[in-house]
């Protein structure tokens, strides 16, 4: 997606490689925000309430909640919580 002079894409990691950005499509197509999200409540939060829209996408923010639960806690006892 091109807004103004730059090219984004739906979710990415951030610089900090331990949170994601996404565009919340909850404003499209009247405003464009992007939102940092760096928990796995707020990617379920993001998911629930819509931040992000379509299956192939909602897939993609659970898989980024997933890895962040497992670079916090790799065990399979946290696993089994985030899934």
């Amino acid at each position: 997606m091109n807004v103004g002079d730059r090219h984004y894409r739906t979710i990415w990691l951030s610089d900090d490689r331990r949170s994601v950005e996404i565009i919340d499509q909850r404003w499209l197509p009247h405003d464009f925000r992007v939102e940092k999200v760096g928990t796995v409540a707020g990617i379920a939060t993001a998911i629930r309430d819509m931040w992000v829209r379509g299956a192939p996408l909602i897939g993609v923010t659970a898989a980024y909640g997933v890895a962040m639960q497992m670079a916090d806690d790799p065990s399979d006892a946290a696993l089994d919580g985030v899934w």
